[in-house]
């Protein structure tokens, strides 16, 4: 259902750290700050296009709660997220994050991807 992948430690030194990730070949992101306290989401998309087909967030900065459910089923669990991370959300899996701390998160998909595949139900 969701699938979270810490990046790859290249090198970490006095310099600072050095990390590398992988995801979905699809060429578009979506920059989002979120302060603390807040919620984004209570959606699920259908993976009617590429974008939604595998909902992709990086997390970059910060930390999430992730809570979801198979739309089919009333029984949600919850996930901690902390950055830097990858979420991977498969289609039909309401979701929502609340936020722990201020967050940097991009997600791998467009605006018109979400719009065309998108519906809102809280977990």
């Amino acid at each position: 259902m969701i699938t979270v992948k810490p990046f790859n430690v290249i090198s970490n030194d006095e310099r600072g750290e050095t990390k590398s990730f992988k995801v979905k070949d699809y060429g578009e992101f979506i920059y989002i700050t979120r302060k603390k306290g807040s919620l984004c989401g209570n959606t699920y998309h259908k993976g009617q296009n590429e974008g939604t087909r595998l909902k992709t967030f990086v997390l970059l900065q910060g930390e999430v709660t992730v809570h979801y459910r198979h739309i089919n089923s009333e029984k949600s669990e919850s996930l901690k997220v902390i950055a830097p991370s990858v979420i991977e959300i498969e289609p039909l899996i309401v979701h929502n994050m609340h936020v722990e701390n201020d967050i940097v998160i991009l997600e791998n998909n467009s605006i018109n991807d979400i719009q065309e595949d998108v519906i809102r139900e809280t977990v």
